[in-house]
């Protein structure tokens, strides 16, 4: 339990991180480059610097991989936008309430579900969606510290949602089909991460030759920030599936609720962000929704 707490508050710190660059004015992009090359460091050195052997042997783990990473980035940077222009809640219960595009791919497409799924599971994915609306969509009179209308970003949680749910679906799909030894696993993330990282910096590269952009210290500050509890998040989430047998039915959806509440309640005190009566609703829905999804998980725990 305590490597699943350890995660939700690793991925709960991601998105306060990212509420503090636009107070302090740090370049997005550019930290987020820093950020996966952070975590390749730390992955490489928590992995005791493994053979590269399986890389240069290829295969298809390796395409799923790259392809992985240019998702990763995209959606890291899609949770930015979304929680310094709707706002950390919104940001954070579209990322993941996403999780039921994965459950839907795993059932339909991979069939690899443990447990027959009911009218109960199918009723809390719609929830689910309705969450996203509710917490997302502002108040009307509400503006953000810069006097803009939030509203005018309505549809940057819908496409995290899709975005988030589409690279956990190329996830799963890879960690149940494409990785066949525990070197092609160890690696794995390392490639995503790099991938991710590489990308980035040929897209900053290319702005700097173009005279739109310079490099800054406190973003490389801000990248080492973020890149620390992004890489553990998703360590203590491996640990944590290893101590409930890899249940991810039940730990993904808990580690969800979690982190959406503490989101929720941190986003209150640290940034003094109102939700309203619909976010509010939104909230309760979204654990309403996630309990329906994994309610037999629920049930033989107890």
């Amino acid at each position: 339990m305590l490597a699943l707490l350890l995660s939700v508050l690793c991925s709960v710190t991601i998105v306060f991180i990212f509420k503090y660059f636009s107070r302090f004015g740090v370049d997005t992009f550019q930290a987020l480059i820093v950020n996966y090359i952070t975590c390749v460091v730390v992955g490489w050195l928590a992995s005791g610097a493994p053979s590269l052997a399986p890389v240069w042997a290829g295969g298809p783990w390796l395409g799923a991989a790259v392809a992985l990473g240019g998702l990763f980035i995209g959606t890291f940077y899609l949770v930015a936008l979304t929680a310094q222009r709707v706002g950390v809640s919104a940001a954070s219960v579209a990322n993941k309430m996403s999780l039921i595009l994965p459950v839907l791919f795993n059932l339909l497409v991979l069939r690899l579900s443990q447990r027959p799924y009911t009218f109960i599971n199918y009723a809390g994915m719609a929830l689910a969606l309705l969450a996203i609306l509710l917490t997302a969509l502002p108040r009307r009179s509400a503006t953000d510290a810069d006097g803009a209308k939030p509203g005018a970003g309505w549809w940057l949680p819908l496409v995290l949602f899709v975005s988030s749910g589409a690279g956990d679906s190329l996830l799963n799909f890879a960690s149940s089909t494409l990785l066949p030894d525990a070197a092609t696993r160890t690696l794995f993330p390392l490639v995503t991460f790099g991938t991710a990282g590489a990308i980035g910096l040929l897209l900053l590269l290319s702005r700097v030759a173009k005279g739109g952009q310079q490099f800054a210290g406190k973003n490389v500050l801000a990248g080492i920030i973020l890149g620390i509890p992004n890489y553990f998040s998703i360590f203590f989430l491996i640990k944590a599936l290893g101590n409930f047998g890899n249940d991810g039915a039940f730990v993904y959806p808990v580690a969800n609720v979690a982190t959406i509440l503490l989101g929720a309640v941190g986003a209150a005190f640290l940034f003094r962000e109102q939700l309203g009566a619909r976010g509010r609703l939104g909230l309760a829905t979204a654990i309403v929704a996630l309990m329906l999804i994994s309610y037999q998980e629920i049930v033989a725990a107890f």
